[in-house]
């Protein structure tokens, strides 16, 4: 067995593309944008109180934008900064991992082609629950590397942490352990009674790291589990629905999402074909050494699995796949496409191969700009139906702030309304106020129940909604306050 390079590395060049890529993308996604993605202002709403979960999610990722915003302060900026922070870090491991397995210029061309995935380029300002995923996704992977090659307790202790962090951020962190106990089987680990008893500790480990959650979870009628039954996994579908949206759902992945990559790909072994030709013809039987195929056997796991497993769910039970669900496991389909395509590191540092991948990678980046930029509402060609990024959020609270304040006899402390829209309000005001979603203070637990008795509130109402007396402003928006109770005459 050929020796397993000791550690990850992540050449400098490759750390200061991801920088520089960052970088690019933040300020253009910033300056085409009317207001921050919706997933945004909800971490930035929901990380007023540390809970032990959230009536849609469980609750890491609030409680990491709730550390960041100590250091950055409260911001729309905060959060696209930390989104970008877990997308280039969860992109570097991946290109680390590439570079232990195969080499340098294999790993080269997996990432500029992963790069290309629009949830890694369009979305780079984004920060939630997926986002989070997508580094313990690429942090298990790399663990389960290091298991299949120089298994030692510590990595099996790494998992464990990483294993439940993951699940304390999303729960389709179970399609990650699907992989790694396939893994685990596959390649005869459960022979080894050191490595059962490694894998009975990352369990355990695991598991006491989401118990509280599990704990509040048992207390809740409107959590997270209910949410998934409403949004998605209690949808049902008929047989006919369930192949249609299944296939719709794989299409979307590999020639929507993934498109740019493949296309780089493609252009990639075009150009290794040729390269074939100037390289002499091997003596014997290239077999690849044992370190490969656990690599190898690795990637096509992470890469073939988690969209194999969801579809199954999507087909077996009915399940209305979601789109983003696509986000912390897409980047993994670049090596399962290039194995499929032959791309190999001998050849690939051969003639113009390299170079003919960084053309395509810009030249494919400048047309996901100029598309990104042409469909804004600043562009030539808008969308036509109503779209997040075109809400005009800081014109609406520019109209309903001051007279807010004349009726409210003092600062807005308190926007009551729809999630998003007062959340993107919230933060156009100086005075930072907190969001009491949908008027329900069952959603809202940063607001005490004595706070609602003494008034003092801003409720928005969408166009078409709320009561006669709300005032309208901006595109149809309703607004009115709920006076302070001394100033209504109540009590304090």
């Amino acid at each position: 067995m050929a020796p397993v390079r000791r550690g990850p590395q992540l050449p400098l060049a490759m750390a200061m593309l991801l920088l520089l890529f960052g970088a690019v993308w933040l300020w253009h996604l910033d300056s085409v944008a009317l207001s921050p993605p919706a997933d945004n202002i909800e971490q930035l709403t929901w990380m007023r109180s540390l809970e032990w979960g959230y009536y849609k999610h469980p609750p890491l990722p609030t409680w990491i934008m709730w550390a960041f915003v100590q250091l950055a302060g409260w911001s729309a900026w905060s959060s696209y900064l930390l989104g970008s922070l877990f997308t280039l870090v969860s992109l570097a491991i991946f290109s680390a991992l590439l570079h232990e397995i195969h080499g340098r210029h294999y790993a080269w061309v997996g990432l500029l082609a992963a790069l290309g995935i629009t949830f890694y380029n369009g979305r780079m300002n984004y920060y939630n629950h997926n986002i989070v995923l997508m580094l313990w996704v690429a942090l298990s992977a790399w663990l389960w590397w290091r298991i299949l090659t120089r298994p030692q307790r510590r990595w099996w202790l790494a998992l464990g942490v990483v294993a439940g962090l993951g699940m304390l951020s999303k729960y389709q962190y179970a399609v990650a352990a699907v992989c790694g106990l396939w893994l685990f089987v596959r390649h005869g680990l459960w022979r080894s009674p050191a490595q059962r008893q490694g894998l009975l500790m990352a369990l355990a480990i695991a598991l006491v790291i989401f118990l509280p959650h599990a704990l509040w979870l048992l207390e809740q009628e409107r959590g997270p589990i209910a949410y998934a039954m409403q949004s998605s996994l209690g949808a049902q579908f008929g047989p006919g629905q369930r192949l249609t949206a299944t296939a719709r759902w794989l299409l979307d992945w590999l020639f929507n999402r993934c498109l740019p990559a493949v296309l780089l790909l493609l252009l990639v072994w075009w150009a290794q074909r040729r390269a074939r030709r100037q390289l002499p013809s091997p003596s014997g039987p290239q077999e690849p050494h044992g370190a490969a195929v656990l690599g190898q056997s690795l990637l096509w796991c992470w890469g073939l699995l988690p969209p194999a497993f969801m579809a199954a769910m999507g087909v077996l039970w009915g399940v209305d796949l979601q789109l983003q669900w696509g986000t912390a496991f897409a980047l993994w389909t670049v090596p399962a496409c290039m194995a499929v395509l032959g791309l190999r590191e001998a050849t690939l540092r051969a003639g113009w191969t390299l170079p003919v991948a960084g053309v395509a990678f810009v030249a494919l980046q400048g047309l996901l700009v100029w598309q990104s930029y042409d469909t804004s509402a600043f562009g030539r060609h808008p969308p036509r139906s109503a779209h997040w990024r075109e809400f005009r959020s800081q014109a609406l609270a520019e109209a309903v702030a001051q007279p807010a304040r004349q009726e409210l006899g003092g600062p807005v402390r308190i926007i009551s309304g729809p999630a998003a829209a007062s959340g993107a309000v919230a933060l156009w005001l100086p005075e930072q106020p907190r969001v009491l979603i949908y008027g329900d203070p069952a959603l809202s637990p940063w607001i005490t129940p004595r706070e609602l008795e003494r008034g003092g509130i801003l409720e928005l109402w969408p166009p078409g909604e709320g009561p006669a007396d709300a005032h309208r402003v901006l595109d149809g928006w309703g607004w009115r306050v709920r006076p302070p109770a001394a100033a209504s005459g109540g009590g304090a």
